[in-house]
């Protein structure tokens, strides 16, 4: 119940705004030695032993959004990776003429014909920051959300973008003490966010 009214509560209320966003593409799921010999083989047998985003068939592809000057991130769950799936969301977040930082995955590259100020990082290639280019809000939300959702041991597929969506809450309202953080937890079960939006 509480993951799911912070699920309608980071749906409803995050605003598309002009600013910095790091886009970026994580996969969540158990790491390959830890299956056992019997899935691995059936995995390989199916070609889905794959690394990269080629996991994609055995793992949980979330699409992640860090704005710089909040230090907020927004997350979406995805089914693939490619530029038809990413525009529109990158779309529903920032506002045109946004600076939108990124690694340079094919599924960004129609960005600045949308009208978005695009940058890249060429990850492939050992470069990880030029300048203000870079993707480390968002690569250190990654690490810090895998490291707590690993204590779940198991999520059921259809409880994915609730337990995504307190990963999310988690490190968003990260500045707030723990009592804090509680209080804000009973404002958005009361729906007390919705009156002040209407």
């Amino acid at each position: 119940m509480i993951r799911e009214a912070l699920f309608d509560y980071s749906e409803a209320t995050w605003k598309r705004e002009e600013g910095i966003y790091e886009a970026d593409e994580a996969l969540y799921g158990g790491r390959w030695k830890n299956f056992k010999k019997h899935i691995k083989g059936l995995l390989r047998e199916q070609g889905k032993a794959k690394r990269g985003r080629g996991a994609k068939f055995r793992k949980q592809p979330v699409f992640g959004i860090y704005k710089r000057n909040e230090g907020k991130v927004y997350l979406r769950l995805i089914n693939d990776f490619d530029t038809d799936t990413l525009e529109p969301i990158i779309e529903e977040i920032a506002d045109k003429e946004s600076e939108i930082f990124s690694d340079a995955w094919e599924g960004y590259n129609g960005l600045a014909g949308l009208g978005y100020i695009h940058s890249r990082i060429a990850h492939g290639e050992g470069e990880y920051v030029s300048g203000r280019v870079h993707t480390n809000g968002i690569e250190g939300f990654w690490g810090l959300s895998k490291t707590n959702m690993n204590t779940y041991k198991g999520i059921r597929k259809n409880n994915w973008k609730f337990y995504l969506k307190e990963m999310e809450f988690r490190y968003n309202y990260r500045g707030l003490t723990f009592e804090e953080q509680v209080d804000k937890i009973i404002e958005i079960l009361m729906g007390k966010w919705k009156e002040v939006r209407c």
